[in-house]
């Protein structure tokens, strides 16, 4: 085996499994009964904007 086939397995296996923790996370954030609200950075994540070129 390669040491490019090592790394992008070790890639997709850390992958899998931070994919495999976060789920129950995200599955517990979005069946709460309270409203999150705009300000709520997991719900609407706010990515940065880029400046217009004109």
């Amino acid at each position: 085996m390669s040491s490019w086939q090592y790394v992008i397995g070790l890639i997709l296996a850390l992958t899998a499994l931070a994919a495999a923790l976060a789920t129950p996370f995200f599955l517990a954030h979005a069946r709460t009964e309270r409203d999150h609200g705009p300000d709520c950075w997991w719900c609407h994540p706010h990515f940065p904007h880029r400046p217009n070129k004109r």
